[in-house]
């Protein structure tokens, strides 16, 4: 017995040192907020003050020690961050994640980000402020990487450490780029359903969509067929995006109120930018500080000028332009010889490039990048679609112009006035942005940026064109003095909500532009005869989670259905949604019944003609979001009937027959006290990690799930699918909230989605989180006797 016990004990023991030996070895991965460092190729010591939210403060007596130390922090907090968004936007996940990750791969090595960023750099002087702040920023980066600690992640991953490049700073660059290009989730499906089922069940999803007097010079069967081919691309980004650790951008919202209409009589900035939740959060706080260069900004990882920030003088805000800035194209392929196409009369060779794919467990993959006149063949970007119908080459204005991108952000960070930051931002290329600009000599500016590209007039955008004949191609691009634009307006405010520009004199410019919901409620809110407007007040906009645009739309739904075929408790339900004002707050009933009744509506209208895959694919499009209204409103739409009976069914029909199933779905999902359908129950925010995909490793890196208010184009924009589930978990919405009164620009006011670090273990890696859902605030500090008043490390960067 006493044998035994010492055998127990002893392994209690080994077990206790284990258990210690990993605590002591956690606690040793924190990152050092405090201490000197030493850092090569420094000229001076840079000073590193943390303050109580873990945002670094980066003092230094030139640029070039500027940003390698920022270089160094940066990697400090979020270096696996930028290791995966440098392997995902080069194709390199297969790497170190296997097979599983080769068909994400394929798809970016197929749009050559590696390739057009290193024309990017090209086309800049090796000796300019740009690039000489990218250079230190990759050496600070690499010499954290090399002297640094170790993230777990990329202990658990089996991460090698590779060396970064300026290289993959443009190559993230490019992958957020592709990140706002809505053609993708659009093109496909409306293609599909102009070819099988005619113009008719198009008009009621876009507005922009021609009369259907102009069709595609082609088969028509073979259109189709291309059509599905572009569908499954469609779906199998779809797939990708579920996958991916750094989600897609998403919108935004923005405004700026003239001075004239501030309590302060400075203009105020306001900015909650749209994008994919995960964790670490997308943005990265900082403030960076020498004598030529000043920003408080918020950085993507891998990049060293923020794409969001002020400076003592002025500052921007950004939203998507969504302008459409890619097209596809069908191509005639020669049967004698697949490396040619038909153009222009005659077969071109197609340009080939050969690509080795590494994968960890697996042999390497070489495969064959081949571009048209038009651009890349998408039809080899996945494993399944290679000999699939006619090739499809996808034109991005991104591939035809090298990028300005990190030059516009240079331009803004230093930008003293609203001519400089004009002159900063006419030279973006790719992709299209809203600039909200405020300054303290009273400017407010908007400039939609972005090379506009000149199509024929015959030309319809939104469906895959011809590329045999080139009457299709681009004729150039636009000057910006075209593009729209709007500085310093007598009503003394703009906004943006990635709602439809007006006509700059070339008609509209096409694009995916959300429903005009968001924007509507924002000029509900600032539209008003208001001159005291302060930066408390205009948080309670950013917050807003009402939606006036879907009370009157929901009475012209209830005037359709037939109350009296109800059951009791579906008639029950209607003073619910009948009485709603359209707010989504927690305790809220009516989001829940509304959002099933839509799904149900959409459901039993489209399944029949679109099928499962299509279906879905619609469910996720800019058509889904952008026709609503006109649909539900199109008594005679041809959607309402079902193709599978042989009576016709009609809008009341499926109006009725939607809510009553509405009803009975929450009864059974909730309960049946009307009453206790509470918003809070099937809307939450969770924020996902890479790390998190492991089941075991979820409840550690992934954050939430967290009852959230808001809802689908409200502007506290919390965006879900509408599926079959009845639960409507967030996928993205507001990145970060921030309100800039340039009366005092040293002390604006933000809030991440969840915090700075992006260690698991560290304080700051979810101390924002319950704040941002509850509506809060904290400063962004540029005072420095502010700024050591919030100190909660001093590191001391050292030549």
């Amino acid at each position: 017995m006493k044998m035994i016990k010492k055998v127990i004990l002893g392994l209690l023991a080994l077990i206790i040192l284990g258990l210690a030996g990993v605590c002591a070895y956690l606690q040793y991965l924190q990152p050092s907020y405090s201490g000197e460092l030493k850092i090569e190729n420094l000229k001076a010591p840079v000073e590193v003050i943390y303050d109580d939210y873990a945002i670094p403060h980066v003092y230094a007596q030139n640029e070039d020690d500027l940003f390698r130390a920022f270089g160094y922090v940066h990697a400090q907090d979020r270096l696996f961050q930028m290791e995966l968004l440098r392997r995902l936007s080069g194709g390199r996940l297969s790497e170190v994640f296997g097979e599983a990750a080769l068909e994400t791969d394929l798809f970016f090595r197929t749009l050559n980000f590696k390739k057009h960023a290193a024309e990017a750099i090209a086309d800049r002087s090796p000796d300019s402020s740009v690039m000489r702040a990218a250079e230190a920023y990759i050496d600070g980066v690499n010499q954290y990487l090399k002297n640094g600690k170790t993230p777990i992640e990329f202990t658990l991953a089996g991460i090698p450490k590779a060396e970064f490049t300026v290289n993959d700073i443009e190559m993230i660059i490019a992958f957020m780029g592709y990140t706002f290009e809505g053609a993708f989730q659009s093109e496909a499906v409306l293609t599909y359903l102009q070819n099988t089922y005619g113009p008719e069940y198009i008009k009621d999803f876009d507005q922009s969509w021609p009369d259907g007097d102009y069709q595609l010079p082609v088969d028509k069967k073979a259109q189709i067929e291309v059509a599905k081919s572009l569908a499954l691309v469609s779906q199998k980004l779809q797939e990708i995006d579920k996958d991916l650790a750094i989600k897609p951008f998403n919108g935004s919202n923005g405004w700026v109120i003239s001075g004239q209409r501030t309590k302060s009589g400075k203009p105020i900035l306001s900015n909650d930018t749209h994008i994919a939740y995960s964790q670490p959060a997308i943005w990265y706080e900082a403030h960076l500080s020498c004598p030529t260069f000043e920003v408080y900004g918020n950085f993507l990882a891998g990049t060293p000028l923020p794409a969001l920030g002020h400076n003592p003088h002025g500052g921007w805000g950004l939203t998507m332009f969504e302008n459409d800035e890619a097209d596809f194209y069908r191509e005639k392929s020669n049967p004698e010889n697949p490396n040619q196409v038909w153009y222009k009369d005659q077969w071109v060779d197609l340009e080939i490039q050969e690509e080795v794919i590494k994968i960890k467990g697996g042999k390497d993959t070489t495969i064959q990048i081949r571009k048209s006149p038009h651009g890349y063949l998408l039809n080899g970007a996945f494993t399944d679609l290679k000999e699939h119908s006619d090739p499809i080459a996808l034109q991005w204005v991104y591939h035809l112009l090298p990028s300005k991108h990190a030059d516009v952000f240079y331009g803004l960070c230093t930008a003293k006035n609203v001519q400089e930051a004009e002159e900063a931002v006419q030279h973006l290329t790719s992709p299209g942005l809203n600039f909200m600009w405020a300054d303290k000599e009273g400017n407010i500016a908007w400039w939609a940026a972005g090379k506009l590209p000149i199509r024929p007039d015959h030309v319809n955008s939104y469906v895959i064109l011809d590329g045999s004949a080139g009457d299709d191609d681009w004729q150039g691009f636009y000057n910006f003095a075209y593009n729209p634009q709007l500085v310093n307006p007598e009503k003394g405010y703009l906004y943006t909500a990635n709602n439809q520009p007006e006509n700059m004199g070339t008609g509209k410019v096409p694009g995916y532009y959300v429903p005009s919901n968001r924007a509507k409620r924002i000029l509900e809110l600032i539209g008003i005869d208001k001159t005291d407007w302060s930066e408390e007040s205009l948080r309670e906009v950013i917050n807003d989670n009402i939606s006036s645009t879907y009370p009157p739309l929901i009475d012209s739904l209830l005037s359709v259905i037939d109350k009296n075929s109800l059951s009791k408790n579906a008639q029950n339900a209607l003073p619910i949604i009948d009485n709603w004002k359209g707010e989504h707050e927690l305790k809220s009933t009516a989001p829940a019944l509304y959002y099933r009744w839509v799904y149900e509506m959409y459901e039993r209208a489209m399944r029949d003609e679109l099928g499962e895959d299509y279906f879905k694919d619609f469910e996720h499009s800019h058509a889904f979001k952008r026709g609503m209204r006109t649909f539900f409103l199109n008594d005679k739409s041809p959607w309402w009937d079902d193709v599978n009976t042989s009576q016709k069914e009609t809008r009341e029909q499926v109006f009725t027959e939607s809510f009553e199933a509405s009803v009975t779905f929450l009864e059974n999902q909730l309960g049946t006290d009307q009453s206790q359908w509470h918003w809070e129950k099937v809307h939450t925010l969770e924020h996902p990690h890479a790390m998190g995909q492991v089941e075991a490793l979820k409840k550690y890196f992934n954050l939430g799930p967290l009852p959230a208010p808001g809802g689908l184009e409200t502007i506290d924009n919390q965006m879900f699918l509408l599926d079959s589930t009845g639960y409507y978990k967030v996928v993205a919405g507001p990145a970060l909230r921030r309100i800039i009164d340039f009366a005092t620009p040293d002390k604006a006011y933000s809030v991440l989605p969840t915090g700075q670090s992006g260690y698991f273990m560290n304080d700051h890696y979810d101390d924002q989180a319950k704040m941002f859902v509850n509506g809060g605030k904290r400063p962004e500090l540029m005072n420095r006797a502010d700024i050591e008043k919030a100190q909660i490390g001093r590191l001391i960067l050292k030549p």
